[in-house]
């Protein structure tokens, strides 16, 4: 749900619960920012928060075995219900932890940034990175309940509000022409809220409408893999590096390039993608890579989960805006020829 009454809404969820089973899981930034405000709703005592380190570094096993120590050192049982505050790190994390804890207790997402509010506290993936590899290991479990609270967007930096409207675009391409005519109306340095919640909410029904009707990827979902094959090449390497890049942004990237494959497959129409370029060059700034990373690039992309034959590169395509094509291959040379437009664009 998206709520203006966190306070109402909240409450009368986690009232379901005994007040001794309720726990919380957050990071330390999302404590000092949004933590204060939801302490004042829930009267959660001390010993039931735990914080993690934030970023997409901790998002490993380590982290999860913590997660299931604290849960045990604490008593938790089958009855008891863990309330993710965070990112999409916090409520990947966190939804695994909790679908696994005991064969599977309730968890809550608390979205607390516009990517996690629009993508990633949504639609029940959950899991953690393994072996330089993103999302490597998860399930698909839904939250029991997934509470959107516009505001705590406030206390994002404009790289993160950024980061986010990458996925907003990404369910605008594949939706429909008038989607995207919205979502690239809206001012980005000056955002109105109302506007931005009703993007949002719109945002959510894309993908809530994908996910009922295959919750489990086995075709029409693919479609949100969109710009996320060459996407996720680029943020693991990005963590190899040791300069990691904002999921969104690296979503943003492979969306140009996969919209240049699509081009080259279908004839996607080449303003549409001129214009995703321009917003990459007004606001993202053009990733740095060299011709001779595009082979750990193209390794990177080999290894990722969506592919169905061991070896073979996996993409979801677009014919046009809003008729997205699931399961296409590209060779290599193709690959590479897209990976060159997206670096001199």
């Amino acid at each position: 749900m998206i709520t203006n009454d966190l306070d109402w809404d909240l409450k009368k969820i986690i009232c379901r619960y005994d007040s001794n089973q309720i726990f919380l899981l957050t990071d330390d930034v999302v404590s000092k920012s949004c933590l204060p405000l939801l302490l004042q709703i829930a009267d959660i005592p001390e010993d039931h928060i735990l914080i993690v380190p934030n970023g997409e570094n901790c998002k490993t096993l380590q982290t999860i075995t913590q997660i299931w120590d604290f849960l045990i050192d604490h008593q938790a049982t089958r009855r008891s219900v863990l309330l993710n505050l965070g990112g999409g790190v916090i409520t990947d994390m966190g939804g695994f932890a909790a679908s696994c804890f005991k064969r599977g207790i309730d968890y809550i997402n608390l979205p607390t940034t516009l990517l996690s509010m629009v993508d990633a506290a949504l639609g029940g993936k959950t899991g953690f990175n393994y072996r330089g590899l993103k999302n490597e290991i998860g399930v698909i479990c839904p939250a029991t309940e997934t509470i959107v609270y516009v505001p705590f967007c406030k206390s994002l930096p404009f790289s993160h509000f950024l980061s986010g409207y990458a996925e907003m675009l990404k369910h605008a391409l594949i939706a429909s022409p008038l989607e995207l005519l919205e979502v690239l109306a809206l001012d980005l340095n000056n955002p109105d809220e109302e506007r931005l919640q009703e993007l949002i909410r719109r945002s959510q029904d894309i993908k809530a409408y994908i996910v009922e009707q295959d919750p489990t990827e086995q075709s029409l979902r693919k479609a949100l893999n969109f710009g996320h094959t060459i996407g996720h090449a680029l943020e693991e390497y990005s963590m190899q590096i040791g300069q990691p890049m904002l999921h969104g942004y690296a979503v943003l990237y492979g969306m140009i390039g996969e919209l240049y494959l699509s081009y080259l497959h279908y004839g996607f129409p080449k303003d549409t993608l001129q214009k995703v370029v321009r917003l990459m060059t007004e606001f993202y700034g053009r990733p740095q890579c060299a011709c001779g990373d595009y082979e750990v690039l193209l390794n990177l992309m080999r290894h990722d989960k969506k592919n169905s034959v061991a070896g073979e590169i996996n993409f979801t395509l677009l014919r046009l805006v809003g008729n997205p094509r699931l399961d296409q291959h590209c060779s290599d040379n193709e690959i590479k020829e897209a990976l060159d437009y997206l670096f001199s664009a």
